[in-house]
């Protein structure tokens, strides 16, 4: 299993790998992670479930690559390195699992004939441009109904390559630690504002006016907790001024702890306020108030991207960002049983959902097993 798009994607399927391993003993599962921290997270989910066997490697792409990625602003080009660094020992593989789609790139250029199976990380609604790439991939993993019929109707991939299996991370997540965390020593109401990382729809460049309307009106307080890869967008002078921002009275500011990605933020905030962010969805497993800005004028109401702000209200300038957060949360009690259908489509039946998914590459895996062992047994042509 390749773990090389970032620790935001782990959960999606670690704790899948993990159920596999116990299991299915039998079976050679190992992790491969693109950092020594990755590695680390991937070995707790293992030992938080009992997977004694979950082989753990960490492989990096070259030190210059990276250096020479970070210098340039892109350091999701690493990716790529260390996919060319790994094809040898990949193209001897009989089973690729990954939550991102890089790897797409592994069947494009030929270098590997394994039988690529794609985890859907997160289940939000911006249908990226790399969802493209979902045609290289075999088998392609789920969360709910929501992904399949995009998959089906914009991707029109073949639904017998589509399984549903529910919502791996909160699965997993919310089987460890059920009780909202308390954040601050008050008794303000808390808003995690969680602006997405695509600058094209995020609410970012909005960010200062955010921060600062809500800091001025007093009456709540605020998690600054943007998508982990907006920090791929900042130097270190931008991300310390943020940082000199914090109060532990009324602002936490936070662009990369694992807080970010174990849903603490989405579970101890009381309102949601945010863009793209497919963590809308994760915020709503329990309903609660949520409110969007609108940062880029969009035309939003009839397109399917922003179908999740008909969950909330939408603050059309930074402006009307209070009166949005007013309404959301004046407006909420209407708003719950239409948030909870929409999780449900999302997420899909969510206990349970690791093992099933542990169970689907059972069956995948001991397919491959059966028709290696046929082609071995096939008589040889007459010659």
């Amino acid at each position: 299993m390749l773990f090389l798009g970032g620790t935001h994607q782990l959960f999606h399927l670690a704790p899948v790998a993990a159920a596999l391993s116990r299991i299915a003993p039998q079976m050679r599962i190992t992790c491969i992670a693109s950092d020594p921290h990755v590695a680390d997270l991937i070995g707790d989910v293992g030992r938080r479930m009992g997977a004694a066997l979950l082989r753990i490697e960490t492989v990096e792409a070259p030190g210059w690559w990276r250096r020479f990625a970070q210098w340039i602003g892109r350091p999701k080009l690493s990716k790529l390195a260390l996919l060319l660094r790994l094809a040898p020992r990949l193209a001897r593989a009989r089973t690729i699992v990954t939550p991102e789609r890089t790897s797409a790139l592994l069947r494009l250029w030929h270098l590997t004939r394994a039988r690529m199976i794609h985890f859907r990380h997160g289940a939000g609604d911006r249908a990226p441009s790399s969802e493209s790439r979902l045609k290289a991939f075999d088998l392609i993993v789920v969360p709910g109904e929501k992904d399949v019929v995009r998959a089906v109707d914009q991707h029109h991939i073949d639904p017998a390559r589509l399984r549903s299996t529910g919502y791996v991370k909160l699965d997993y997540l919310r089987h460890l630690d059920s009780a909202r965390p308390r954040l601050f020593a008050n008794a303000r109401p808390t808003i995690l504002y969680n602006p997405h990382f695509d600058l094209d729809r995020s609410s970012w460049g909005a960010a200062p006016a955010v921060v600062e309307h809500i800091l001025s009106d007093g009456r709540y307080n605020l998690i600054l907790a943007p998508h982990i890869r907006v920090a791929e967008t900042l130097d270190e002078a931008a991300i310390a001024q943020w940082h000199a921002l914090a109060d532990p009275d009324r602002l936490i500011v936070d662009f990369g702890s694992d807080r970010l990605i174990d849903m603490s933020y989405v579970r101890a905030a009381d309102i949601y306020l945010g863009d793209m962010s497919s963590q809308l969805y994760e915020f709503l497993a329990e309903p609660r108030p949520a409110a969007f800005v609108n940062a880029h004028r969009a035309a939003w109401r009839d397109d399917p991207r922003y179908a999740g702000w008909h969950l909330g209200e939408v603050a059309e300038t930074p402006d009307g960002l209070l009166d949005a957060i007013d309404a959301a949360v004046a407006g909420h009690p209407a708003k719950i049983a239409e948030q909870k259908a929409a999780v449900a489509r999302a997420f899909g039946e969510i206990d349970g959902a690791c093992e099933r998914a542990a169970r689907i590459l059972v069956e995948v895996l001991e397919e491959d097993v059966h028709a290696g062992a046929a082609a071995i047994a096939a008589p040889a042509p007459a010659p």
